[in-house]
Protein backbone atom coordinates (compact mmCIF):
# COMPACT_ATOMS: atom_id res chain seq x y z
CA UNK A 1 0.00 0.00 0.00
CA UNK A 2 1.22 3.51 -0.77
CA UNK A 3 2.17 5.86 2.05
CA UNK A 4 -0.20 8.72 2.80
CA UNK A 5 -3.94 8.67 3.38
CA UNK A 6 -6.45 7.85 0.68
CA UNK A 7 -8.37 10.78 -0.80
CA UNK A 8 -11.65 10.59 -2.70
CA UNK A 9 -11.35 11.72 -6.32
CA UNK A 10 -13.61 11.61 -9.34
CA UNK A 11 -12.73 10.01 -12.69
CA UNK A 12 -12.99 13.49 -14.21
CA UNK A 13 -10.41 14.91 -11.80
CA UNK A 14 -7.95 12.13 -12.56
CA UNK A 15 -8.48 12.40 -16.31
CA UNK A 16 -7.84 16.14 -16.19
CA UNK A 17 -4.64 15.59 -14.23
CA UNK A 18 -3.20 13.00 -16.61
CA UNK A 19 -4.33 14.88 -19.72
CA UNK A 20 -2.25 17.89 -18.64
CA UNK A 21 0.63 15.97 -17.02
CA UNK A 22 4.24 16.07 -18.12
CA UNK A 23 5.03 13.05 -20.27
CA UNK A 24 1.46 12.22 -21.25
CA UNK A 25 1.13 14.60 -24.18
CA UNK A 26 0.38 12.80 -27.43
CA UNK A 27 -1.88 10.21 -25.84
CA UNK A 28 -5.47 10.16 -27.05
CA UNK A 29 -8.47 10.62 -24.71
CA UNK A 30 -9.12 6.88 -24.43
CA UNK A 31 -5.52 6.23 -23.41
CA UNK A 32 -5.67 9.04 -20.87
CA UNK A 33 -8.90 7.61 -19.47
CA UNK A 34 -7.26 4.19 -19.21
CA UNK A 35 -4.21 5.28 -17.22
CA UNK A 36 -6.25 7.68 -15.07
CA UNK A 37 -8.59 4.81 -14.24
CA UNK A 38 -5.68 2.84 -12.81
CA UNK A 39 -4.83 5.60 -10.35
CA UNK A 40 -5.94 6.65 -6.88
CA UNK A 41 -5.16 9.75 -4.84
CA UNK A 42 -3.16 9.85 -1.59
CA UNK A 43 -2.66 12.87 0.67
CA UNK A 44 0.63 13.76 2.36
CA UNK A 45 1.00 16.40 5.05
CA UNK A 46 3.91 18.83 4.95
CA UNK A 47 7.14 16.96 5.71
CA UNK A 48 5.65 13.50 5.13
CA UNK A 49 7.64 11.06 2.98
CA UNK A 50 6.06 9.90 -0.28
CA UNK A 51 8.83 7.31 -0.60
CA UNK A 52 12.24 6.70 0.96
CA UNK A 53 15.45 5.61 -0.68
CA UNK A 54 15.28 2.08 0.69
CA UNK A 55 11.69 1.55 -0.48
CA UNK A 56 11.09 -0.84 -3.38
CA UNK A 57 9.11 0.90 -6.11
CA UNK A 58 5.48 -0.19 -6.01
CA UNK A 59 3.82 2.82 -7.69
CA UNK A 60 4.25 5.48 -10.33
CA UNK A 61 3.66 8.85 -8.66
CA UNK A 62 2.26 12.05 -10.20
CA UNK A 63 1.71 15.23 -8.20
CA UNK A 64 -1.93 16.35 -8.23
CA UNK A 65 -1.74 19.17 -5.69
CA UNK A 66 0.94 20.97 -3.69
CA UNK A 67 4.69 20.50 -4.12
CA UNK A 68 6.98 17.52 -3.50
CA UNK A 69 10.77 17.50 -3.47
CA UNK A 70 12.84 14.57 -4.67
CA UNK A 71 16.27 14.52 -3.07
CA UNK A 72 19.42 12.57 -2.32
CA UNK A 73 20.59 12.30 1.29
CA UNK A 74 24.04 11.17 2.39
CA UNK A 75 24.80 9.11 5.49
CA UNK A 76 26.12 12.28 7.15
CA UNK A 77 22.79 14.06 6.59
CA UNK A 78 23.77 16.26 3.64
CA UNK A 79 20.82 16.68 1.24
CA UNK A 80 20.80 17.75 -2.39
CA UNK A 81 17.41 18.43 -3.95
CA UNK A 82 17.07 16.90 -7.41
CA UNK A 83 13.51 17.95 -8.31
CA UNK A 84 10.72 20.23 -7.10
CA UNK A 85 7.55 18.72 -8.52
CA UNK A 86 4.29 20.66 -8.79
CA UNK A 87 0.92 19.60 -10.21
CA UNK A 88 1.27 17.39 -13.26
CA UNK A 89 4.90 16.41 -12.68
CA UNK A 90 6.02 12.81 -12.10
CA UNK A 91 8.24 11.86 -9.15
CA UNK A 92 9.76 8.57 -10.35
CA UNK A 93 10.13 7.78 -14.03
CA UNK A 94 12.76 5.06 -13.67
CA UNK A 95 11.58 3.20 -10.55
CA UNK A 96 8.46 1.60 -12.06
CA UNK A 97 10.56 -0.13 -14.73
CA UNK A 98 12.99 -1.68 -12.24
CA UNK A 99 10.96 -2.06 -9.05
CA UNK A 100 14.21 -1.77 -7.12
CA UNK A 101 15.05 0.71 -4.36
CA UNK A 102 16.95 3.79 -5.57
CA UNK A 103 18.99 6.47 -3.82
CA UNK A 104 16.22 9.06 -4.09
CA UNK A 105 13.60 10.03 -1.53
CA UNK A 106 10.51 12.21 -1.95
CA UNK A 107 8.90 14.46 0.67
CA UNK A 108 5.90 16.79 0.63
CA UNK A 109 7.06 20.39 1.00
CA UNK A 110 3.48 21.49 1.71
CA UNK A 111 0.21 19.64 2.11
CA UNK A 112 0.08 17.66 -1.13
CA UNK A 113 -1.99 15.12 -3.05
CA UNK A 114 -0.28 12.53 -5.26
CA UNK A 115 -1.82 10.24 -7.88
CA UNK A 116 -0.55 6.67 -7.52
CA UNK A 117 -0.61 4.02 -10.26
CA UNK A 118 0.39 0.45 -9.31
CA UNK A 119 3.78 -0.31 -10.82
CA UNK A 120 2.85 -3.40 -12.87
CA UNK A 121 -0.16 -1.68 -14.42
CA UNK A 122 1.85 1.43 -15.27
CA UNK A 123 4.66 -0.54 -16.92
CA UNK A 124 2.19 -2.60 -18.95
CA UNK A 125 0.47 0.60 -20.08
CA UNK A 126 3.77 2.30 -20.98
CA UNK A 127 5.01 -0.68 -23.02
CA UNK A 128 1.72 -0.71 -24.92
CA UNK A 129 1.99 3.02 -25.68
CA UNK A 130 5.37 3.91 -27.22
CA UNK A 131 4.51 7.62 -27.24
CA UNK A 132 4.67 7.58 -23.45
CA UNK A 133 8.02 5.75 -23.51
CA UNK A 134 9.43 8.32 -25.93
CA UNK A 135 8.20 11.15 -23.70
CA UNK A 136 9.81 9.54 -20.66
CA UNK A 137 13.14 9.25 -22.49
CA UNK A 138 12.98 12.94 -23.44
CA UNK A 139 12.33 13.98 -19.83
CA UNK A 140 15.10 11.73 -18.53
CA UNK A 141 17.50 13.19 -21.07
CA UNK A 142 16.81 16.70 -19.78
CA UNK A 143 17.17 15.52 -16.20
CA UNK A 144 20.53 13.86 -16.90
CA UNK A 145 21.86 16.94 -18.70
CA UNK A 146 20.78 19.11 -15.77
CA UNK A 147 22.35 16.76 -13.22
CA UNK A 148 25.64 16.75 -15.12
CA UNK A 149 25.55 20.54 -15.37
CA UNK A 150 25.05 20.79 -11.61
CA UNK A 151 28.06 18.53 -11.02
CA UNK A 152 30.20 20.85 -13.15
CA UNK A 153 28.80 23.87 -11.30
CA UNK A 154 29.75 22.39 -7.92
CA UNK A 155 33.32 21.84 -9.15
CA UNK A 156 33.85 25.12 -11.00
CA UNK A 157 31.43 27.78 -9.79
CA UNK A 158 31.45 29.84 -6.63
CA UNK A 159 28.55 29.41 -4.21
CA UNK A 160 27.09 32.78 -5.21
CA UNK A 161 26.96 31.72 -8.88
CA UNK A 162 25.22 28.45 -7.97
CA UNK A 163 22.60 30.18 -5.82
CA UNK A 164 21.91 32.71 -8.59
CA UNK A 165 21.44 29.89 -11.09
CA UNK A 166 19.01 28.15 -8.75
CA UNK A 167 17.01 31.37 -8.33
CA UNK A 168 16.90 31.84 -12.12
CA UNK A 169 15.60 28.27 -12.45
CA UNK A 170 12.92 28.82 -9.81
CA UNK A 171 11.89 32.11 -11.43
CA UNK A 172 11.29 30.27 -14.71
CA UNK A 173 9.31 27.50 -13.01
CA UNK A 174 7.34 29.23 -10.25
CA UNK A 175 7.40 32.94 -11.03
CA UNK A 176 8.73 35.83 -8.97
CA UNK A 177 7.40 34.59 -5.58
CA UNK A 178 9.28 31.51 -4.42
CA UNK A 179 8.03 29.84 -1.26
CA UNK A 180 11.27 28.26 -0.06
CA UNK A 181 13.50 28.74 2.96
CA UNK A 182 17.22 29.49 2.77
CA UNK A 183 17.89 25.90 3.80
CA UNK A 184 15.79 24.59 0.92
CA UNK A 185 17.58 26.90 -1.52
CA UNK A 186 20.88 25.61 -0.16
CA UNK A 187 19.86 22.02 -0.86
CA UNK A 188 19.11 22.97 -4.46
CA UNK A 189 22.45 24.75 -4.84
CA UNK A 190 24.45 22.04 -3.10
CA UNK A 191 25.84 24.36 -0.44
CA UNK A 192 25.29 25.37 3.18
CA UNK A 193 22.49 27.50 4.60
CA UNK A 194 25.06 30.01 5.88
CA UNK A 195 26.58 30.51 2.43
CA UNK A 196 23.13 30.89 0.91
CA UNK A 197 22.18 33.52 3.49
CA UNK A 198 25.30 35.54 2.60
CA UNK A 199 24.44 35.39 -1.08
CA UNK A 200 20.84 36.40 -0.44
CA UNK A 201 22.03 39.38 1.62
CA UNK A 202 24.16 40.55 -1.32
CA UNK A 203 21.28 40.14 -3.76
CA UNK A 204 19.03 42.13 -1.44
CA UNK A 205 21.66 44.86 -1.35
CA UNK A 206 21.66 44.95 -5.16
CA UNK A 207 17.86 45.32 -5.17
CA UNK A 208 17.37 42.02 -6.98
CA UNK A 209 15.45 40.13 -4.30
CA UNK A 210 13.47 40.71 -1.16
CA UNK A 211 12.92 37.96 1.36
CA UNK A 212 11.29 37.00 4.58
CA UNK A 213 11.02 33.65 6.32
CA UNK A 214 9.96 31.00 3.82
CA UNK A 215 9.49 33.43 0.92
CA UNK A 216 11.82 34.92 -1.68
CA UNK A 217 10.50 37.68 -3.96
CA UNK A 218 12.49 38.40 -7.10
CA UNK A 219 11.83 42.09 -7.63
CA UNK A 220 14.20 42.55 -10.58
CA UNK A 221 14.01 39.46 -12.81
CA UNK A 222 16.01 41.13 -15.58
CA UNK A 223 18.89 41.87 -13.21
CA UNK A 224 18.85 38.29 -11.93
CA UNK A 225 18.89 36.85 -15.46
CA UNK A 226 21.78 39.14 -16.37
CA UNK A 227 23.83 37.27 -13.77
CA UNK A 228 22.87 33.82 -15.14
CA UNK A 229 20.43 33.12 -17.98
CA UNK A 230 20.85 29.33 -18.15
CA UNK A 231 18.26 27.74 -15.81
CA UNK A 232 18.55 24.16 -14.63
CA UNK A 233 15.87 21.48 -14.92
CA UNK A 234 14.36 20.91 -11.46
Amino acid sequence: MARGSLVDSTPEERRDLFARAMGFDGLDPKQIEQVAGMSFYARFGKGAPVFLQEDPCEYFYLVAQGMVKVFISSSSGVCITYLLAKRGEPLNLIGPFTGSPRILSAEAMQDSVVACVPRAEFVEFAVANPVLLANIMTILGKAIDSANSRIVDMVEKRVEQRVVRVLTTLLEKFGSEIKLTSGELAELAGTTTESTLRTMARLRGLGIVESRRGLVMIVSPASLKSLDDQPLWV
